[in-house]
């Protein structure tokens, strides 16, 4: 029987996908989540730092390897069974965690939703391509 390894190429690949959905996702809808948090234009643009993109890279980088190390002692073995397990965990683990933490700094269920809907399409997409690209040694 073959044992099931993480793929690191198929990881590299969410990790790009995973920087790649969230600037298309704020891109749509930055109007309304600069609004909703009372950022202005100037505001954005003057913060210039690397480090919140450096810390997506980092970030997308544990979530990918450990859904594809998850997948392995499950097994996921399907481009649907990934999909779905990673929409679970994105909507259980990020999406619920998000709007309850915002809803006790009373922030809008709006802002919630942009910031976790994201998250969700990404563990969703992860989950996709880890169930449909797998490893074996």
């Amino acid at each position: 029987m073959r044992k099931q390894s993480v793929n690191l190429w198929a990881v590299l690949v969410c990790v790009v996908i995973g920087q790649i959905i969230p600037a298309l996702w704020y891109s749509i809808f930055s109007e309304q989540w600069m609004a909703l948090n009372g950022f202005t234009m100037e505001q954005i643009k003057s913060a210039a730092s690397p480090a919140p993109y450096l810390a997506s890279i980092v970030s997308t980088s544990f979530m990918a390897y450990t859904m594809a190390w998850v997948f392995t002692k499950v097994p996921v073995k399907s481009l649907i069974m990934g999909f779905l397990i990673g929409l679970l965990f994105g909507i259980v683990f990020v999406l619920f965690e998000t709007i309850v933490k915002d809803m006790f700094s009373m922030r809008a269920l709006a802002l919630s939703l942009i910031n976790g809907g994201v998250s969700v399409i990404v563990y969703a997409l992860t989950g996709a391509i880890l169930g449909v690209w797998r490893k074996y040694e």
